[in-house]
């Protein structure tokens, strides 16, 4: 948990991406996406308040309204689909994100696609988002191809991480998965190690090289996505 948010801490966004395939080999899915939610929401509101002024709010306005659609379908098979398969998933999704940051060019140019990309990646970003809380990383690819200024690209996903909390702990309140005892315990629990990481992180962003951060990511993306495979497989 503090290497998490220790991510989030540094680039505004990743922690859910990390965290959830490594706690879901011990605890079920319809558990961990809740908890994410109450650990996210304070980190979220400490650097979406932050962030708010320099975020680009015209960019995530064209995002939301798709996402709240993938919202819907995703908290949908969160509640009904089989684990099993949501869990390979979560695995292939993870190793893949871990593949791709960790073959990235050093110094590949950006690449500036449409905003009526926003469409896909925001009902795709949304799914994942109610699914696995890990929208985040397709949140950032499609940011990171609309915005060419580092702070200004981790000062709006700060602030899209805080309102995609907020529309997450919506749903989970309204499906009564956050009002369970457990949840609540746990994540009362794991705060001090959230706060630890994100204070670390936010020390640490100004001075640490992004491409190691970056390195450092995709190993972690690739081991908890090829841990989770394994255990569903084999």
């Amino acid at each position: 948990m503090f290497v998490a948010y220790f991510i989030f801490g540094v680039s505004g966004f990743g922690s859910s991406i990390i965290a959830v395939p490594i706690l879901v080999l011990f605890f079920p899915l319809q558990f961990v996406v809740p908890l994410m939610v109450i650990l996210d929401l304070c980190a979220a509101f400490y650097l979406g308040g932050k962030s708010y002024q320099e975020a680009d709010k015209k960019k995530l306005a064209w995002l939301f309204p798709f996402t709240l659609v993938g919202m819907i379908v995703g908290i949908t098979l969160l509640l009904n689909a089989p684990q099993e398969p949501l869990l390979i998933t979560l695995g292939i999704f993870a190793a893949a994100n871990g593949l791709r940051v960790l073959v990235r060019k050093k110094s590949a140019p950006l690449q500036v696609i449409s905003r009526y990309w926003a469409i896909l990646f925001g009902a795709v970003g949304g799914v994942f988002t109610a699914l696995y809380a890990t929208g985040g990383v397709i949140y950032a690819s499609y940011l990171s191809m609309r915005l060419d200024q580092p702070a200004r690209l981790r000062a709006t996903m700060a602030l899209a991480i805080l309102v995609l909390v907020l529309m997450r702990l919506l749903f989970m309140l309204f499906t009564g998965l956050i009002l369970h005892l457990p949840v609540l315990a746990y994540g009362l629990v794991l705060i001090p190690c959230m706060i630890a990481g994100l204070w670390a992180g936010s020390k640490a962003h100004r001075s640490l090289s992004m491409h190691r951060m970056q390195q450092t990511y995709g190993l972690i993306l690739l081991f908890a996505g090829m841990v989770l495979l394994l255990k569903q497989l084999l």
